[in-house]
């Protein structure tokens, strides 16, 4: 077996982090390095972590002054010796046989990338059968990402359900000092996988973080804004790449993302939220909207004139 590099910031997650490391290190497969970057916690987690590391040489901790989530994998993947890089966030648990299955999947099929479905109350009410792609190539994978309120759209797009060739890192990082960092990481990741296949099994539980920034109650951060600007740098690519189909989709989710955050941060009486979502949807449909036919562009414009009559017709 090929060696992995597991790699998992730490911040903040003393309540959480025991059962991170306990899945971890029950893996049904030896052959792996865990690398905890113990960014600038201010609670017990960086103590954890080396308690831990007494314990098996194959784990090494390094602590940092906190630079957040990007800083903190991009310092993993500095270290990381493995053939193999995964991701695996601290406040989340993996299934015995999680490395296991990734890893034969990734030498059956010979891909540079691997999936697999999560265990998410947030999809409970979703389709709990995503489509079948074994073996796809980066288009085909680029599938997934057409409707983002789809299972797929989740599955495809986090970090951490997947098992990497260390190679796809190559001059590749994750952008310091954004958030949904992951969004702007997929892009780039699928440019250069040349193939990628699925392990259709739960084998990733995510548990929802209430401190953490992506929460329910950091929910209208400016910062979500950032989500969009990934959209955008999706979109340079995907018209680079020739891929008229995927710039055409990734747009529409833009300008949607834009007009749902306008909505909610409405409702809710986040004021500068949705002002500064719809700027944001005017800056992307100055920039994109000649991409859409005439047609989608009258649509779209609405939002322009009058942004409740659009919401008020298509319910973003």
């Amino acid at each position: 077996m090929k060696s992995i590099s597991v790699i998992v910031p730490v911040y903040n997650v003393e309540n959480y982090i025991r059962e991170c490391l306990d899945s971890i290190m029950a893996q049904t497969v030896s052959s792996f390095e865990l690398i905890l970057i113990d960014d600038g916690s201010t609670d017990d987690s960086g103590r954890i972590c080396d308690e831990y590391a007494q314990q098996d040489e194959r784990i090494r901790v390094i602590h940092k002054e906190n630079g957040g989530l990007s800083s903190a994998r991009n310092s993993g993947l500095d270290m990381a010796t493995g053939d193999y890089v995964c991701f695996i966030d601290s406040d989340d648990i993996v299934k015995p046989d999680y490395m296991e299955k990734l890893h034969d999947s990734i030498i059956q099929h010979k891909s540079d990338l691997v999936i697999c479905d999560i265990e998410d109350q947030r999809l409970a009410n979703w389709s709990n059968e995503p489509a079948t792609m074994v073996g796809g190539t980066s288009k085909d994978a680029r599938r997934w990402l057409y409707d983002q309120h789809s299972r797929e759209y989740v599955l495809m797009v986090v970090a951490w359900n997947k098992l990497y060739s260390k190679e796809l890192f190559d001059g590749l990082r994750f952008p310091l000092g954004r958030l949904h960092e992951d969004e702007f990481m997929i892009g780039p990741i699928l440019k250069k996988a040349n193939k990628i296949s699925f392990v259709p099994e739960k084998l990733y539980v995510y548990r929802e973080n209430t401190s953490g920034i992506t929460s329910n109650a950091n929910k209208f951060n400016i910062r979500h804004l950032d989500a969009i600007d990934a959209y955008t740098e999706r979109i340079d690519g995907a018209v680079e790449d020739g891929d008229l189909e995927f710039t055409v989709a990734t747009l529409k989710n833009a300008l949607y993302k834009c007009a749902r955050f306008y909505k909610e941060g409405k409702e809710l009486g986040f004021t500068e939220f949705a002002k500064a979502a719809a700027k944001k949807y005017k800056e992307v449909f100055a920039r994109y909207g000649n991409l859409l036919s005439a047609k989608q562009q009258l649509k779209y414009r609405v939002f322009l004139i009058l942004p409740s009559a659009f919401i008020s017709m298509y319910n973003p």
